[in-house]
């Protein structure tokens, strides 16, 4: 697979990723238009939980399949790791169904929002296993090379939840109350965010039918040694994706309740709603990040049967790095008008922490890149060390600048972690798997792109809208633009005959 053809098949897989993401963007605000920041706060905590189970669920079985399909019998490979996932999935949840009434009666349950509410937290175990048993289906796509498929199964997925979410928190309500009562009473029959986690179960629920005829064809035969070695692979992987999710999303799921002074619970899930609406904000350059992997995940380890594949890394890391800097400028530039994505005036003072999460999540997305040297030389060992690493010092950042700074304490500490994770990641890397990637090109744009936001933001706050500097006005949205424009501008004429090899705009420039 070329470049080109990567850069076709990331096309599919990022609108597909990007409409869903967008389309759950804006669910957020319609989330914040009709419940309180409390109870979005207990929702946000939930959701927080949620990445850590899949990770148990699919203990890296993702990614192995990815290695050891190119490696063996695809056959068995796709067999093994789909009959391994159905039998763990089921125990799983049969087991967390079984401790429902522990987990929603502890103090975790109560600060979600699950206390008193046992179909809330079925709904959520219901997620997670639908979620679990369609990693392989959706990994197989990928791997075979259908992104048009994978892209409509995406989509009718996020529009099938949205359309549930506007049938039970908007139109219910109206027929309830213009007599039809064999609707439910949404807004005093029960808590609106119940019909929320209803509403991705059913969607998530809809995917898994729609992946049953690919399922079906799958030749169901359990190679146990393969298995074996399978396992060995991934096992470590499910340490790197949990130490991960210690800076992804613990801050919301733990350590802002655990290290927020005082014992008020209705306060502190106040914050965790204010923390999670502004972290929303960081989503748009989290959409490219998560197109990225999906299409370059398979070609990295095609294109390791190549002769020289660290060429081909390096170049896609620049291009990787070129469109994260444009996108973090592009949404910390104009915070004036994202915010009013917030919708309530209440949500603008957390939009401080924007800046910092964007830039936490470029240095996310290059670790995300740069982790592909210990996947190819089978040192997923490596990658667990250097995700425990950084959750060590995760613990240790929030537990020391919560207290004193409050949730932009959590976000500097997701930050530094990202970025300590970066650094460890390249240098190992370099030692046993080299990769000539452009140092000198990669720190010049990543720090032009932060010097210029806090350019336009000293201005800001010094002339253009000294009292209000998220105040939309045109001098701040003139220059910024002159910014943004300045600045790709300056990669344009630094990267023009790398842009005129690409597909699709590469014929436009000369």
């Amino acid at each position: 697979m070329s470049i080109k053809k990567l850069a076709g098949q990331t096309v599919y897989y990022g609108l597909s990723n990007i409409m869903s993401k967008l389309l759950n963007y804006f669910l957020t605000p319609f989330y914040l238009s009709i419940l309180t920041t409390a109870t979005f706060g207990e929702m946000s905590n939930v959701y927080a939980y949620i990445p850590f189970a899949n990770i148990v669920l699919t203990y890296g079985m993702e990614t192995a399949f990815f290695r050891f399909a190119k490696k063996d019998n695809e056959a068995h490979v796709l067999g093994t790791s789909t009959i391994s996932l159905l039998i763990s999935t089921l125990s799983i949840t049969v087991l967390l169904l079984l401790l429902r009434g522990t987990v929603i009666n502890s103090y975790a349950g109560e600060l979600a929002g699950l206390a008193g509410h046992p179909a809330f937290y079925t709904y959520v175990v219901f997620i997670m296993a639908f979620d679990a048993l369609t990693a392989i289906p959706y990994a197989q796509l990928r791997l075979e090379g259908r992104p048009v498929r994978y892209a409509i199964i995406r989509s009718v997925n996020i529009l099938a939840n949205i359309g549930f979410n506007v049938f039970f928190l908007v139109i219910c309500p109206k027929l309830y109350a213009a007599g039809h009562h064999w609707v439910p009473d949404v807004k005093n029959g029960g808590d609106q965010t119940g019909y929320i986690y209803l509403s991705n179960m059913l969607s998530s629920g809809l995917t898994l039918l729609m992946f049953l005829p690919q399922i079906f064809r799958i030749e169901w035969k359990f190679d146990a040694a393969l298995w074996k070695r399978m396992l060995q692979y991934a096992l470590p992987l499910i340490i790197v994706g949990m130490a991960g999710m210690v800076n992804e999303t613990f801050d919301r799921a733990w350590f802002l309740p655990q290290f927020l002074p005082g014992n008020d619970m209705g306060a502190k899930k106040e914050i965790i709603g204010l923390y999670s609406a502004n972290y929303k904000l960081a989503i748009l350059i989290t959409m490219f990040i998560q197109a990225f992997r999906l299409g370059a995940e398979p070609f990295f380890f095609k294109q390791a049967e190549g002769a020289n594949p660290q060429r081909v890394y390096a170049r896609i890391m620049k291009l990787f790095v070129v469109m994260l800097c444009i996108m973090f400028l592009f949404v910390s530039l104009y915070l004036n008008i994202w915010k009013w994505f917030l919708r309530a005036p209440y949500y603008y003072q957390g939009m401080k922490i924007v800046p910092v999460l964007l830039l936490a999540n470029m240095f996310l997305g290059i670790y995300y890149n740069l982790t592909i040297w210990f996947k190819l030389t089978d040192r997923t060992r490596t990658g667990a060390v250097i995700t425990l690493i950084t959750a060590v010092l995760a613990f240790l950042l929030n537990w020391w600048w919560i207290p004193v700074m409050g949730y932009y304490g959590a976000a500097l500490a997701t930050m530094v972690c990202y970025f300590v994770q970066m650094v460890i990641c390249y240098k190992w890397g370099q030692k046993h798997y080299p990769i000539p990637y452009h140092l000198p090109k990669l720190i010049t744009y990543v720090t032009l792109a932060v010097i210029t936001y806090y350019i336009f933001n000293w201005l800001n706050v010094k002339w253009l809208s000294p009292r209000d500097i998220y105040a939309l006005k045109p001098s701040s949205l003139i220059v910024a633009t002159i910014m943004f424009a300045g600045y790709c501008w300056f990669i344009f004429r630094m990267e023009k005959k790398e842009f005129a090899r690409l597909p699709f705009i590469g014929k436009y420039i000369r």
